[in-house]
């Protein structure tokens, strides 16, 4: 396989990632994951393998109605690919302790992507979790 068709196919991947995170279907996750996947988002949230993941994404789904995302850009060099996008949902369940409020919300996120082989082998994050809590509070 060329380093271009490579490349193509981490970026379909992606795309089948977010896909899957939006209807909170998992059967794509032993796909696209090496066994030891590892997700970063800073000090606060170290996830470690496939059943860790899962329970992140059923946090989405308990948290939000109908998240969405967005792919704003998607740049990709060797084993890496830099993904930036939204997420937009409606806050109806429990969220980071706050009660749901039912409003409608949007985060953006800069994740970079490693891949083994065809396998997400690394997730490092940074996501605008005060812009998040500020659309959260009270009116």
């Amino acid at each position: 396989m060329s380093m271009q068709s490579a490349l193509q196919s981490r970026k379909e991947a992606l795309h089948r990632l977010y896909r899957g995170i939006e209807k909170g279907d998992f059967a794509f996750a032993e796909m696209l994951f090496t066994a030891d996947f590892i997700s970063v988002e800073g000090s606060h949230q170290r996830v470690v393998g496939l059943s860790a993941f899962k329970n992140e994404v059923q946090a989405i789904h308990d948290g939000y109605t109908d998240p969405r995302f967005e792919i704003l850009d998607m740049v990709a060099e060797g084993d890496d690919v830099m993904v930036r996008s939204r997420m937009s949902a409606t806050h109806t369940g429990d969220l980071l302790g706050i009660p749901a409020t039912g409003k409608r919300v949007s985060m953006e996120e800069f994740a970079l992507f490693r891949f083994v082989g065809d396998h997400i082998s690394e997730r490092h994050a940074v996501s605008d979790r005060l812009g998040l809590l500020q659309q959260l509070r009270p009116d």
